[in-house]
């Protein structure tokens, strides 16, 4: 049960900013490439973080928020909870399977790295291993590297 009540607060926690975006009426979705995506003047802090985004050079999807002049990035946060998730379950397989997943849906290498470090960094909480007891930490440990694992073989085939 423990484990359940973690999972669902994560994937609040994770999506809220997109089911607020969802229940605000529907944003409209503009895929844009990165020479398509001009800063509006005034260089607003959404501006730079945009700006920043599309200097990579790969394709980003924003949404406007309703009743607002603000975007958010989607995409990346729903490719990623997977991966929390499933670590947290306490499955190597899937962990493995959920960063393979999330590379192939766009994410980026960094992305995925800094969500199995999250994960990793929130196993090793004094609250969470209070609250959740030494089984469930115990049992991220194996899916987590996996998770790793997986990662690094996307990078050194990625490499080639």
């Amino acid at each position: 049960m423990k484990t359940f009540v973690l999972l669902v607060l994560m994937v609040t926690l994770l999506t809220l900013p997109v089911a607020f975006a969802q229940a605000s009426g529907g944003a409209g979705t503009v895929n844009t490439a990165a020479s398509a995506i001009t800063p509006r003047t005034g260089g607003c802090a959404t501006c730079a973080a945009m700006a920043a985004l599309t200097d990579t050079g790969q394709a980003v999807t924003v949404k406007a928020i309703p009743g607002t002049n603000e975007t958010f990035v989607v995409g990346r946060i729903e490719n990623l909870i997977p991966i929390g998730v499933l670590t947290v379950l306490g499955c190597e397989q899937c962990a493995a399977e959920a960063v393979r997943w999330a590379l192939q849906q766009g994410s980026s290498f960094d992305d995925v790295e800094r969500t199995v470090q999250t994960v990793a960094a929130m196993q090793k909480l004094d609250c969470f291993k209070s609250q959740f007891g030494p089984d469930v930490n115990a049992r991220m440990q194996k899916p987590l590297a996996a998770a790793e694992e997986a990662l690094t073989q996307a990078r050194t085939r990625a490499a080639k």
